[in-house]
């Protein structure tokens, strides 16, 4: 069990999630990171979580993941749903134990436990798989696309930005600010990452080749070009709104034009 959590959380990996927890806190003052990179780990126990889960057979039956064979093919079925949930479960206690340690009196534990679970459940990362595995090609525009990824994806990405933001003792303003940047940047690179299946090789992707061919996309339904304008476009929203934290931001508008790049060739 404890080979499969570590083969699935440490695996090869981008890791914008944490990334973006550790950048956020970072510009708003937390100054010790320390039990920021608690929080940054719980993120991504929680995206490895859904990963594990989402390449499962009853799911998209992957049988790849960054590169190696998916939890579920190296350790099996049983072994890779026990391995999912033990990630979450251990995600929520690491935040718990991580609160305490934290700077500034605005947000306890309750609070960042409340807002992780809320991207998590139905309202958040649940809510948009399961709309994505119940939509039939034929219902699927833009709009459903948006909302589906924006929770899927999107929701995630924001509890990453929250966590940080809340980790430095943010003004509402400032958390709002963030929350604006991390919403728009989810989406954009959930496009990237479409125009990715179509324009790059397995070897770069990790994943099986065309692991989306039967599944509506951002490039599907726009085209290379037009899925690439509304990714740049989502892109300037992100960053438009740092302006209000100005220098302070400088890290996170670099991580916005590296959410930008892996879709171009």
């Amino acid at each position: 069990m404890h080979r499969a959590l570590l083969y699935a959380a440490l695996g090869p990996g981008k890791r914008v999630r944490p990334v973006l927890t550790l950048a956020v806190a970072d510009a708003l003052g937390a100054g010790d990171l320390e039990p920021v990179v608690d929080l940054a780990c719980a993120v991504e126990m929680v995206h490895a979580c859904s990963l594990v889960l989402d390449d499962l057979p009853a799911m998209d039956d992957a049988k790849l993941r960054r590169g190696r064979p998916t939890v579920h093919r190296e350790f099996g079925e049983d072994v890779a749903l026990l391995a999912a949930f033990a990630l979450l479960t251990r995600a929520f206690g690491v935040v718990a134990s991580a609160a305490p340690r934290l700077r500034g009196g605005r947000y306890g534990a309750e609070e960042l436990v409340h807002h992780l679970a809320a991207a998590i459940g139905t309202g958040g990362l649940i809510g948009g798989q399961a709309l994505d595995l119940e939509s039939r090609p034929e219902e699927l525009d833009l709009e459903r696309l948006e909302y589906i990824h924006s929770h899927k994806t999107g929701s995630l990405f924001l509890a990453a930005a929250e966590l940080g933001a809340m980790a430095a003792d943010a003004r509402r303003r400032d958390l709002d600010a963030v929350a604006r940047y991390a919403k728009n940047l989810g989406l954009a690179f959930q496009i990237e990452d479409d125009l990715l299946d179509v324009l790059a090789s397995p070897e770069a992707t990790g994943k099986d080749a065309g692991q989306d061919a039967e599944k509506v996309t951002f490039v599907k339904l726009l085209g290379v070009s037009g899925a690439r304008a509304l990714a740049d476009e989502l892109l300037a929203f992100a960053v438009a709104s740092l302006e209000p934290l100005g220098r302070r931001a400088t890290a996170l508008r670099a991580l916005a034009e590296l959410v930008g790049r892996p879709g171009r060739t």
